[in-house]
């Protein structure tokens, strides 16, 4: 993915937010960078955790979706 395909996906999503998400710094001689608000880590915590609950939600029906596939 390109650094502006990224940083554009970054705005989008921040929009969608009551607060932002990740804190960036402009370059220059320490090269810049962006680091995740407490709000950007607590979004990335519950996704996982989401993932997680559906993986195990799903795990039955995933091994009979998998039973049935080809070889």
């Amino acid at each position: 993915m390109s650094y502006m395909r990224a940083w554009n996906l970054v705005r989008y999503t921040t929009r969608c937010f009551s607060q932002p998400l990740v804190e960036a710094t402009r370059g220059g001689r320490s090269g810049g960078g962006a680091t995740l608000t407490e709000t950007g880590r607590e979004i990335v915590a519950t996704y996982r955790e989401m993932e997680r609950k559906s993986q195990r939600a799903t795990r039955q029906d995933w091994a009979r979706l998998k039973s049935l596939l080809k070889a």
